[in-house]
């Protein structure tokens, strides 16, 4: 009995608890209320893929939430969070977003969660190193939950669609996009279309959008999603605010994206 004990300790993560049947069967839960006394505020991590199929350096950062242990029983939600035309990893952090999330997260608003921020998609529409290179080395390295529930993906202005691109094609990965300053990009709107009648229901779709009304052009692709988005019955949010095509305005809505993206989290 004892070596049947030790055999089941072997780091074999969750397979190996459904293969000696010394677990319960099920990944572990997704944590979703912060430790007592927790003030310590979140970290940014920056770091490097191994080098990709593209031959060149691919930065990210990882914000990791207040308290975060990685040797935690649970696992923690994700957001892979891509920037516009031009940015890096960087952008949304220098706009204040982790001091959001930390403020949420402590006063406990939301649940903590793992924040990525990527490269852009300038030279990759498709935002394939993201799907194919970035999300499987981030979920090899840190305690995410394999549930699609519990991974969105979010960006700003090109990141936006990139976000689109990436859950309605992949709905059986994400449960919700996040579009700010972006809407359908024109021309798209067959594959757009294409894409959504084909997600099953098991694996229904969210979409929040937020652009400014100092941001027409980007407003009016965001309005013509939604109308794309309610005829196909998929719920979703646009807000439109007070201001232009800038982090400034949209990291001053996180808080609102941020609420409604964690509903299904509690």
């Amino acid at each position: 009995m004892m070596n049947a004990l030790k055999s089941c300790r072997l780091p074999l993560l969750a397979l190996s608890f459904l293969l000696c049947g010394c677990g319960p069967g099920r990944p572990p839960e997704p944590l979703t209320t912060l430790s007592e006394g927790c003030t310590t505020p979140g970290t940014i991590i920056p770091a490097d893929l191994p080098p990709p199929a593209t031959g060149s350096t691919y930065s990210y950062r990882v914000y990791l939430p207040p308290c975060y242990s990685s040797e935690s029983d649970s696992r923690y939600p994700v957001l892979y969070l891509i920037p516009g035309r031009s940015s890096g990893p960087d952008t949304w952090f220098a706009a204040g977003l982790a001091d959001v999330v930390d403020r949420m997260v402590l006063s406990r608003e939301i649940p903590p969660l793992i924040i990525v921020t990527t490269q852009n998609i300038n030279d990759d529409p498709t935002a394939s190193t993201i799907y194919n290179e970035l999300i499987p080395h981030i979920e090899d390295q840190y305690p995410i939950t394999d549930d699609r529930q519990y991974r969105a993906v979010a960006g700003g202005s090109l990141g936006g669609i990139a976000a689109y691109r990436l859950v309605f094609q992949h709905p059986d990965t994400f449960s919700s996009a996040g579009i700010f300053g972006a809407g359908a990009i024109s021309g798209e709107e067959i594959r757009i279309n294409d894409w959504l009648s084909s997600i099953k229901e098991e694996d229904r779709i969210r979409v929040f959008m937020d652009s400014g009304d100092e941001d027409p052009l980007m407003l009016e692709r965001a309005e013509v999603m939604k109308s794309m988005l309610d005829e196909m019955g998929i719920e979703n949010v646009l807000h439109t605010g007070h201001g232009g095509h800038e982090y400034a305005y949209w990291v001053g809505n996180f808080e609102m994206y941020l609420e409604w993206l964690t509903e299904d989290w509690q």
